[in-house]
């Protein structure tokens, strides 16, 4: 523990923040990392150590992808040993998605984001995945390549059911792009033609559609251009994100960080109540190849209200660390969602992993991890966090996306 425990604070205090000297982050609303003071009868229980189960699934339902950008980590041989359940090989067959999401939303679950190993719009079955989820009363996200976004069949898909869409951007230019990515499909021109018909004929009234730009040596100097990509394409935002490896940390940009830093400084100021630009926290640690602990909580309680699926078809903590054998929680295709979170398999790997520290020694979610374990120990007062959080968000977009 650190600080004085007697002694409550603000729970702003919890949200990311950059070292002196680079840019102050600033995330757009559908990034928020405080979404879960939305949802106060689950904190109640939380703090009251009553059982509850999580509301959101980020599942990856392919392990296979049309593009090789050459900063993922699944393609990654600094990776190898960390995503060591990674198969290209692996996908979740249509019927089974479809009975897994309408388990999930049976026993509690609100929203469900197609993410993970692979990229989900490729997968057959996809626009049927993604209806059956929505009529069972789940809210819809993709993250995505957006190589199939103006295929008529995934472009229906999202304006029927989605409730937001997250796309790859990665570069400013179209040359720098299909030298990341690979890129065969001339995706990038793409952009501009789909991304503002999705946003002008999405059915959901919360939705949103914006880029999102993961910052590396190669396209650093390239981020400006890429913020008026995304602006003149009709997103609602982008998003930048520096380049991450489990066993590196951000390391790989850290050469650059000053002239990365001044860039996104710059482009905040493009920020309209149309368009926001969203700047990320810079720096954190590798995951678990470090003695040094980042965040002042011990257990990972974003995992109650959050879990993960993986194309393998087995349940993990979150998708940071889904597809590691260390994180494995059971099949749920094989012996069902419910039977897998409260059966057993859920609680003897709690039991037999204890503390984070043992493991993810960083943490991407790090922000909720400490909101929570302030929230449990009395150092933010829950009725007071409530009460402010209210006033100062009296509607938080897409909540059930905590």
């Amino acid at each position: 523990m650190s600080g004085d425990e007697t002694t409550t604070i603000d729970y702003r205090t919890a949200r990311p923040a950059n070292r002196d000297g680079l840019a102050e982050v600033s995330l757009d609303q559908a990034h928020a990392p405080d979404k879960v003071l939305a949802h106060g009868d689950l904190l109640r229980k939380f703090v009251a150590g009553e059982p509850f189960r999580p509301i959101h699934m980020r599942i990856g339902i392919m392990g296979a992808c049309n593009m090789r950008c050459n900063f993922c980590n699944f393609h990654s041989p600094n990776e190898e040993n960390f995503y060591d359940l990674f198969s290209f090989k692996d996908a979740i067959p249509t019927e089974k998605a479809v009975t897994l999401l309408g388990e999930f939303a049976e026993f509690g679950g609100r929203a469900v984001t197609f993410c993970g190993s692979g990229e989900c719009t490729i997968h057959r079955g996809y626009p049927r995945i993604c209806r059956a989820g929505h009529d069972a009363g789940l809210r819809i996200g993709l993250i995505t390549n957006g190589s199939r976004l103006h295929r008529p069949e995934v472009a229906e898909c999202v304006i029927d059911t989605h409730t937001w869409v997250r796309v790859g951007l990665n570069a400013g230019t179209e040359r720098t792009f299909n030298e990341i990515t690979a890129d065969k499909e001339r995706t990038f021109a793409s952009f501009v033609s789909s991304v503002g018909v999705l946003r002008e004929r999405a059915a959901d009234p919360e939705f949103r559609i914006g880029f999102n730009f993961v910052i590396t040596l190669q396209n650093h100097r390239e981020i400006r251009q890429a913020a008026a990509v995304a602006r003149d394409s009709g997103a609602h935002y982008v998003r930048f994100e520096p380049e991450f490896y489990s066993g590196m940390g951000h390391e790989t940009i850290e050469s650059a960080m000053d002239e990365i830093s001044a860039a996104l400084d710059e482009v905040r100021e493009m920020s309209t109540e149309e368009f926001e630009v969203s700047v990320p926290k810079l720096d954190r640690g590798p995951m678990d190849q470090v003695e040094a602990v980042e965040g002042d909580f011990d257990h990972c309680h974003y995992s109650r209200f959050v879990t993960a699926v993986g194309a393998d078809g087995h349940l993990y903590p979150c998708p940071q660390v889904h597809l590691n054998s260390r994180y494995r929680q059971g099949n749920v295709l094989r012996d069902g969602y419910l039977q897998v979170l409260e059966g057993g398999p859920r609680a003897e790997w709690e039991e037999s992993n204890p503390l984070r520290t043992d493991l993810c020694k960083s943490c991407f979610y790090r922000p909720q991890n400490e909101l929570l374990e302030w929230l449990r120990r009395g150092r933010i007062n829950i009725d007071d966090a409530l009460t402010r959080y209210q006033v100062e968000v009296p509607k938080t977009l897409h909540a059930d996306f905590v």
